[in-house]
Protein backbone atom coordinates (compact mmCIF):
# COMPACT_ATOMS: atom_id res chain seq x y z
CA UNK A 1 0.00 0.00 0.00
CA UNK A 2 1.12 3.59 -0.82
CA UNK A 3 2.11 5.64 2.29
CA UNK A 4 1.32 9.26 2.55
CA UNK A 5 4.43 11.03 3.94
CA UNK A 6 2.92 13.77 6.14
CA UNK A 7 6.35 16.48 5.27
CA UNK A 8 4.94 16.11 2.30
CA UNK A 9 1.17 16.50 2.67
CA UNK A 10 2.25 19.84 5.05
CA UNK A 11 4.41 21.50 1.90
CA UNK A 12 0.87 20.57 -0.19
CA UNK A 13 -1.29 22.70 2.27
CA UNK A 14 1.24 25.66 3.05
CA UNK A 15 1.95 26.03 -0.70
CA UNK A 16 -2.23 26.17 -1.54
CA UNK A 17 -2.43 28.62 1.06
CA UNK A 18 0.59 30.59 -0.38
CA UNK A 19 -1.35 30.66 -3.85
CA UNK A 20 -4.32 30.96 -2.09
CA UNK A 21 -3.24 34.24 -0.46
CA UNK A 22 -1.57 35.30 -3.80
CA UNK A 23 -4.97 35.58 -4.94
CA UNK A 24 -6.80 36.97 -2.84
CA UNK A 25 -4.65 40.03 -2.57
CA UNK A 26 -4.73 39.72 -6.18
CA UNK A 27 -7.88 40.56 -6.76
CA UNK A 28 -8.14 42.41 -4.02
CA UNK A 29 -5.87 44.85 -5.92
CA UNK A 30 -7.70 44.86 -9.47
CA UNK A 31 -10.78 45.72 -7.78
CA UNK A 32 -8.92 48.89 -6.24
CA UNK A 33 -7.64 49.45 -10.02
CA UNK A 34 -11.02 49.17 -10.85
CA UNK A 35 -13.19 51.42 -8.63
CA UNK A 36 -10.03 53.96 -8.76
CA UNK A 37 -10.45 54.55 -12.28
CA UNK A 38 -13.96 54.43 -11.94
CA UNK A 39 -13.63 57.26 -9.26
CA UNK A 40 -11.40 59.12 -11.37
CA UNK A 41 -13.84 59.23 -14.10
CA UNK A 42 -16.55 60.76 -12.06
CA UNK A 43 -13.79 63.47 -10.87
CA UNK A 44 -12.56 66.36 -12.50
CA UNK A 45 -10.35 69.47 -12.08
CA UNK A 46 -13.15 71.55 -11.42
CA UNK A 47 -14.00 69.20 -8.67
CA UNK A 48 -10.22 68.70 -7.24
CA UNK A 49 -10.11 72.90 -7.31
CA UNK A 50 -13.14 73.38 -5.36
CA UNK A 51 -12.85 70.02 -3.35
CA UNK A 52 -12.82 71.19 0.66
CA UNK A 53 -14.33 69.60 3.82
CA UNK A 54 -15.48 70.61 7.27
CA UNK A 55 -13.63 68.90 9.69
CA UNK A 56 -16.23 69.37 12.33
CA UNK A 57 -18.88 67.11 10.15
CA UNK A 58 -16.33 64.69 9.72
CA UNK A 59 -15.73 64.50 13.86
CA UNK A 60 -20.04 64.20 13.96
CA UNK A 61 -19.42 61.83 11.59
CA UNK A 62 -16.70 59.64 13.29
CA UNK A 63 -19.28 60.39 16.65
CA UNK A 64 -22.33 58.48 14.92
CA UNK A 65 -19.89 55.82 14.11
CA UNK A 66 -18.49 54.64 17.46
CA UNK A 67 -22.08 55.27 18.71
CA UNK A 68 -23.61 52.80 16.39
CA UNK A 69 -20.88 50.02 17.51
CA UNK A 70 -22.15 50.73 21.34
CA UNK A 71 -25.24 48.26 20.47
CA UNK A 72 -23.34 45.85 19.02
CA UNK A 73 -20.83 45.77 22.12
CA UNK A 74 -23.88 45.30 24.31
CA UNK A 75 -25.54 42.55 22.27
CA UNK A 76 -22.15 40.28 22.32
CA UNK A 77 -21.68 41.12 26.14
CA UNK A 78 -25.24 39.65 26.10
CA UNK A 79 -24.53 36.74 24.09
CA UNK A 80 -20.94 35.91 26.73
CA UNK A 81 -23.25 36.40 30.16
CA UNK A 82 -26.00 34.44 28.27
CA UNK A 83 -23.32 30.92 27.99
CA UNK A 84 -22.16 31.53 31.52
CA UNK A 85 -19.29 34.02 31.22
CA UNK A 86 -19.30 37.41 33.70
CA UNK A 87 -17.79 39.90 31.33
CA UNK A 88 -17.31 43.70 31.75
CA UNK A 89 -18.80 45.62 29.12
CA UNK A 90 -15.97 47.62 29.39
CA UNK A 91 -13.35 44.99 28.66
CA UNK A 92 -15.91 43.42 26.16
CA UNK A 93 -15.51 46.84 24.58
CA UNK A 94 -12.01 46.56 24.59
CA UNK A 95 -11.80 43.47 22.75
CA UNK A 96 -14.64 44.47 20.03
CA UNK A 97 -12.43 47.87 19.01
CA UNK A 98 -9.45 46.44 18.86
CA UNK A 99 -10.75 43.32 17.19
CA UNK A 100 -12.17 45.41 14.55
CA UNK A 101 -9.15 46.21 12.85
CA UNK A 102 -8.20 42.52 12.20
CA UNK A 103 -10.63 42.68 9.55
CA UNK A 104 -8.14 44.42 7.55
CA UNK A 105 -6.43 41.13 7.22
CA UNK A 106 -8.03 39.02 4.33
CA UNK A 107 -10.45 36.36 5.31
CA UNK A 108 -11.79 38.06 8.29
CA UNK A 109 -11.16 35.71 10.57
CA UNK A 110 -8.35 37.21 12.34
CA UNK A 111 -11.74 39.75 13.94
CA UNK A 112 -12.11 36.38 15.84
CA UNK A 113 -8.46 35.22 17.13
CA UNK A 114 -7.99 38.39 18.65
CA UNK A 115 -11.54 38.95 20.28
CA UNK A 116 -10.86 35.29 21.77
CA UNK A 117 -7.16 36.28 23.23
CA UNK A 118 -8.10 39.70 24.91
CA UNK A 119 -11.28 38.19 26.37
CA UNK A 120 -9.75 34.51 27.52
CA UNK A 121 -8.43 36.42 30.88
CA UNK A 122 -11.61 38.88 31.22
CA UNK A 123 -14.29 36.38 32.21
CA UNK A 124 -14.87 34.62 28.95
CA UNK A 125 -13.15 31.44 27.88
CA UNK A 126 -11.77 31.44 24.34
CA UNK A 127 -13.80 29.37 22.62
CA UNK A 128 -17.01 30.92 23.73
CA UNK A 129 -15.94 34.05 22.63
CA UNK A 130 -14.77 33.40 19.75
CA UNK A 131 -18.68 31.68 18.83
CA UNK A 132 -20.26 34.29 20.51
CA UNK A 133 -18.23 36.84 17.92
CA UNK A 134 -19.19 34.66 15.01
CA UNK A 135 -22.94 35.34 15.82
CA UNK A 136 -22.59 38.55 16.96
CA UNK A 137 -21.12 39.12 13.03
CA UNK A 138 -23.28 37.16 11.37
CA UNK A 139 -26.40 38.92 12.90
CA UNK A 140 -24.94 42.46 12.11
CA UNK A 141 -24.64 41.47 8.59
CA UNK A 142 -28.09 39.88 8.58
CA UNK A 143 -29.68 42.84 10.03
CA UNK A 144 -27.83 44.96 7.52
CA UNK A 145 -28.69 42.85 4.38
CA UNK A 146 -32.31 42.73 5.18
CA UNK A 147 -31.84 46.99 5.75
CA UNK A 148 -30.46 47.32 2.28
CA UNK A 149 -33.16 44.98 0.61
CA UNK A 150 -36.59 46.99 3.04
CA UNK A 151 -35.05 50.44 1.54
CA UNK A 152 -33.96 48.80 -2.18
CA UNK A 153 -36.50 50.76 -3.92
CA UNK A 154 -34.43 54.18 -2.68
CA UNK A 155 -31.04 53.10 -3.26
CA UNK A 156 -31.85 51.64 -7.15
CA UNK A 157 -33.77 53.19 -10.81
CA UNK A 158 -35.22 51.61 -13.47
CA UNK A 159 -32.63 51.72 -15.64
CA UNK A 160 -30.44 49.77 -13.05
CA UNK A 161 -33.67 46.98 -12.56
CA UNK A 162 -34.35 47.10 -16.47
CA UNK A 163 -32.56 43.42 -17.21
CA UNK A 164 -33.87 42.08 -13.54
CA UNK A 165 -36.45 39.27 -13.35
CA UNK A 166 -40.01 40.47 -13.86
CA UNK A 167 -41.59 39.83 -10.45
CA UNK A 168 -38.37 41.67 -9.05
CA UNK A 169 -39.09 44.56 -10.87
CA UNK A 170 -42.77 44.35 -9.61
CA UNK A 171 -41.42 44.53 -6.23
CA UNK A 172 -39.20 47.14 -6.17
CA UNK A 173 -41.94 49.19 -7.52
CA UNK A 174 -43.86 49.15 -4.71
CA UNK A 175 -42.11 51.21 -1.65
CA UNK A 176 -43.37 49.48 0.94
CA UNK A 177 -43.57 46.11 -0.25
CA UNK A 178 -39.88 45.40 0.12
CA UNK A 179 -39.61 46.45 4.27
CA UNK A 180 -43.58 44.29 4.80
CA UNK A 181 -41.91 41.29 3.16
CA UNK A 182 -38.46 41.57 4.92
CA UNK A 183 -40.14 41.65 7.99
CA UNK A 184 -42.23 38.68 7.45
CA UNK A 185 -39.00 37.08 6.15
CA UNK A 186 -37.34 37.66 9.47
CA UNK A 187 -40.34 36.78 11.93
CA UNK A 188 -40.24 33.19 9.46
CA UNK A 189 -36.67 32.69 9.82
CA UNK A 190 -36.33 33.31 13.53
CA UNK A 191 -36.98 29.79 14.43
CA UNK A 192 -34.82 28.09 11.50
CA UNK A 193 -32.13 30.44 12.32
CA UNK A 194 -32.12 29.49 16.58
CA UNK A 195 -32.16 25.69 15.59
CA UNK A 196 -28.65 26.22 13.54
CA UNK A 197 -27.06 28.90 15.54
CA UNK A 198 -27.73 26.34 18.61
CA UNK A 199 -26.81 23.17 16.37
CA UNK A 200 -23.12 25.04 15.63
CA UNK A 201 -22.86 26.25 19.12
CA UNK A 202 -23.38 22.37 20.59
CA UNK A 203 -20.83 21.36 17.70
CA UNK A 204 -18.24 24.23 18.56
CA UNK A 205 -18.74 24.31 22.21
CA UNK A 206 -15.82 22.02 24.25
CA UNK A 207 -16.61 18.49 24.71
CA UNK A 208 -16.03 18.90 28.82
CA UNK A 209 -18.53 20.95 28.84
CA UNK A 210 -21.10 19.28 26.98
CA UNK A 211 -20.21 15.82 29.00
CA UNK A 212 -21.50 17.49 31.99
CA UNK A 213 -24.70 17.46 30.63
CA UNK A 214 -24.93 21.06 29.59
CA UNK A 215 -27.00 22.75 27.17
CA UNK A 216 -26.76 24.42 24.34
CA UNK A 217 -29.65 26.82 23.26
CA UNK A 218 -29.79 30.33 21.48
CA UNK A 219 -33.95 30.60 21.18
CA UNK A 220 -35.37 32.80 18.60
CA UNK A 221 -36.17 35.72 21.66
CA UNK A 222 -32.54 35.97 21.46
CA UNK A 223 -31.88 36.24 17.54
CA UNK A 224 -34.60 38.57 17.28
CA UNK A 225 -33.67 40.76 19.46
CA UNK A 226 -30.31 41.03 17.73
CA UNK A 227 -31.89 42.36 14.97
CA UNK A 228 -33.82 45.32 16.64
CA UNK A 229 -30.36 45.97 18.31
CA UNK A 230 -28.46 46.29 14.85
CA UNK A 231 -31.18 48.04 13.29
CA UNK A 232 -29.99 50.95 15.76
CA UNK A 233 -26.31 50.36 14.46
CA UNK A 234 -27.31 50.68 10.85
CA UNK A 235 -29.43 53.70 11.65
CA UNK A 236 -26.62 55.30 13.21
CA UNK A 237 -23.78 54.10 10.38
CA UNK A 238 -26.30 55.81 7.58
CA UNK A 239 -26.32 58.92 10.15
CA UNK A 240 -22.19 58.68 9.92
CA UNK A 241 -22.31 58.43 5.94
CA UNK A 242 -25.24 62.02 5.90
CA UNK A 243 -22.31 63.92 7.70
CA UNK A 244 -19.23 63.03 5.84
CA UNK A 245 -21.37 64.12 2.82
CA UNK A 246 -22.14 67.39 4.76
CA UNK A 247 -18.81 67.95 5.32
CA UNK A 248 -18.63 68.59 1.32
CA UNK A 249 -21.32 71.19 1.27
CA UNK A 250 -22.41 74.00 3.00
CA UNK A 251 -25.56 75.23 4.88
CA UNK A 252 -27.95 72.62 6.96
CA UNK A 253 -27.90 69.27 7.56
CA UNK A 254 -30.81 67.76 5.24
CA UNK A 255 -32.01 64.42 7.05
CA UNK A 256 -34.95 63.47 4.49
CA UNK A 257 -31.54 61.65 2.93
CA UNK A 258 -31.65 59.80 5.65
CA UNK A 259 -33.08 56.42 4.99
CA UNK A 260 -30.67 56.82 1.44
CA UNK A 261 -27.80 56.84 3.61
CA UNK A 262 -29.12 53.86 5.84
CA UNK A 263 -29.89 51.21 2.80
CA UNK A 264 -26.56 52.97 0.84
CA UNK A 265 -24.02 52.08 3.67
CA UNK A 266 -25.76 48.55 4.64
CA UNK A 267 -25.92 47.62 1.02
CA UNK A 268 -21.94 48.46 0.68
CA UNK A 269 -20.78 46.81 4.08
CA UNK A 270 -22.56 44.04 3.57
CA UNK A 271 -21.13 43.04 0.48
CA UNK A 272 -17.56 44.39 1.36
CA UNK A 273 -18.04 42.01 4.23
CA UNK A 274 -18.93 39.04 1.99
CA UNK A 275 -16.04 39.88 -0.51
CA UNK A 276 -13.36 37.90 1.60
CA UNK A 277 -10.38 39.14 -0.45
CA UNK A 278 -10.76 42.63 0.27
CA UNK A 279 -9.48 43.29 3.74
CA UNK A 280 -12.03 45.02 5.23
CA UNK A 281 -13.93 45.13 1.92
CA UNK A 282 -11.51 47.97 1.04
CA UNK A 283 -12.84 48.69 -2.48
CA UNK A 284 -15.72 46.58 -2.87
CA UNK A 285 -17.60 49.00 -0.35
CA UNK A 286 -16.56 52.09 -1.62
CA UNK A 287 -16.97 51.66 -5.30
CA UNK A 288 -20.97 50.11 -4.61
CA UNK A 289 -20.91 53.46 -1.94
CA UNK A 290 -20.14 55.88 -5.16
CA UNK A 291 -22.39 54.42 -7.44
CA UNK A 292 -25.17 54.31 -4.97
CA UNK A 293 -24.45 57.82 -4.40
CA UNK A 294 -23.87 59.71 -7.48
CA UNK A 295 -27.47 58.65 -8.69
CA UNK A 296 -29.53 60.67 -5.94
CA UNK A 297 -30.34 64.00 -7.14
CA UNK A 298 -28.51 65.93 -4.30
CA UNK A 299 -25.33 64.53 -4.17
CA UNK A 300 -22.80 65.53 -7.52
CA UNK A 301 -20.66 62.59 -8.66
CA UNK A 302 -17.29 63.87 -6.86
CA UNK A 303 -19.42 64.32 -3.47
CA UNK A 304 -19.90 60.12 -4.04
CA UNK A 305 -16.11 59.70 -4.52
CA UNK A 306 -14.85 61.96 -1.82
CA UNK A 307 -17.98 60.99 0.42
CA UNK A 308 -17.05 57.60 0.19
CA UNK A 309 -12.64 57.72 0.73
CA UNK A 310 -13.51 60.07 3.46
CA UNK A 311 -15.88 57.77 5.33
CA UNK A 312 -13.28 55.16 5.15
CA UNK A 313 -11.15 57.05 6.44
CA UNK A 314 -12.68 58.53 9.36
CA UNK A 315 -14.18 55.01 10.52
CA UNK A 316 -10.07 53.80 10.35
CA UNK A 317 -9.52 56.74 12.61
CA UNK A 318 -12.06 56.10 14.87
CA UNK A 319 -11.66 52.49 15.50
CA UNK A 320 -8.21 53.29 15.90
CA UNK A 321 -8.30 55.67 18.39
CA UNK A 322 -11.03 53.92 20.68
CA UNK A 323 -9.13 50.87 20.16
CA UNK A 324 -5.86 52.56 21.26
CA UNK A 325 -7.59 54.19 23.94
CA UNK A 326 -9.27 51.05 26.07
CA UNK A 327 -6.17 48.84 25.11
CA UNK A 328 -4.20 50.83 27.48
CA UNK A 329 -6.55 51.95 30.11
CA UNK A 330 -8.86 49.27 30.55
CA UNK A 331 -6.96 47.50 33.16
CA UNK A 332 -7.70 43.96 33.58
CA UNK A 333 -8.45 43.88 37.69
CA UNK A 334 -11.63 41.31 38.23
CA UNK A 335 -12.84 39.77 41.35
CA UNK A 336 -11.63 36.29 41.97
CA UNK A 337 -14.72 35.12 42.10
CA UNK A 338 -15.39 36.18 38.68
CA UNK A 339 -12.50 34.38 37.54
CA UNK A 340 -13.47 31.48 38.96
CA UNK A 341 -16.42 31.76 37.39
CA UNK A 342 -14.86 32.06 34.11
CA UNK A 343 -12.39 29.29 34.29
CA UNK A 344 -15.13 26.36 35.38
CA UNK A 345 -17.46 27.24 32.17
CA UNK A 346 -20.80 27.05 34.39
CA UNK A 347 -24.07 27.47 32.62
CA UNK A 348 -23.76 26.81 28.71
CA UNK A 349 -27.32 27.21 28.29
CA UNK A 350 -28.23 30.51 26.40
CA UNK A 351 -31.25 32.05 28.42
CA UNK A 352 -34.37 32.89 26.68
CA UNK A 353 -34.58 36.33 28.77
CA UNK A 354 -34.72 39.17 26.09
CA UNK A 355 -31.92 41.50 26.94
CA UNK A 356 -33.76 45.69 27.57
CA UNK A 357 -32.19 47.15 24.59
CA UNK A 358 -32.33 50.34 26.46
CA UNK A 359 -29.63 49.05 28.83
CA UNK A 360 -25.78 49.79 28.33
CA UNK A 361 -26.16 52.47 25.42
Amino acid sequence: MPTHDPSDQHSRARFRRRVWNVLKWAVCLAVIVFVGKRAATLWNREALQHAEFHLAWLLAAGGAYVAGTLPAVWFWRKLMQSVGATVRLRDAARAYYCGNLGKYVPGKASVLVIRATMMRDRGCRGTLSALTATYETLMMMAAGLAVAVALSPLLLTTTQTDTWPGWVRRTIAVPWLPAVLMVLLCAVLLPITSRVLTHLAARMTPAEILLEGRRVHIPSRLVGCGLLVYLTTWICYGLSLGCALQSLSDGPLDLSGWPVWVGGISAATVIGFLAIFAPGGVGVREGLLIEILRIQPDVVPHQAVAAAVLLRLVWLASEILVAGVLYYFIKPQRPDSETAAADSGQSIEMKTEVPDPTVGR
